[in-house]
């Protein structure tokens, strides 16, 4: 017996073809399904995919000059430490933010197959959540001081 692709329940008899990026270009594959609503669960997780994946790495280092270039360059320019005490943890909240509202275009498809789509955006959700009041509360503790 084969899992849904979406909500991972045992008894999924039926399968339908969608198309993923994966490594630079669309590729075909059949996913198994249990019912009407997972099926349109899972046309819309390939859709989105689909919108934000080519886009991934650009945004990955896009992040990663705002998250570690400008806090640290603007602190060697002006010797002020308080842009890497805020500046770091305002890019936490907005790589959080960011997460809780993309969080199928940025995952990887693997993810999806180990623990289902409908599990996979859960799981992203909960990490944006947890990355925006982490960043928060960075940012508090230092402006409190």
């Amino acid at each position: 017996m084969s899992r849904c692709a979406y909500c991972k329940k045992q008894g999924a008899d039926k399968k339908t073809a969608i198309r993923l990026w994966g490594k630079d270009r669309l590729k075909t594959k059949e996913l198994d399904y249990c019912s009407d609503v997972c099926k349109q669960n899972i046309h819309y997780f390939a859709e989105f995919h689909n919108k934000y994946a080519p886009r991934f790495t650009v945004f990955v280092l896009v992040w990663l000059f705002l998250f570690l270039a400008i806090p640290f360059t603007l602190k060697a320019m002006t010797g002020n430490p308080i842009y890497v005490t805020v500046g770091s943890p305002a890019m936490m909240v907005l790589m959080g933010a960011v997460l809780i509202r993309f969080p199928i275009g940025l995952s990887t498809t693997k993810w999806a197959e180990r623990l289902g789509i409908k599990y996979t955006n859960l799981y992203f959700r909960l990490t944006g959540v947890l990355l925006l009041f982490a960043g928060i509360n960075l940012i508090w503790e230092t402006l409190v001081k």
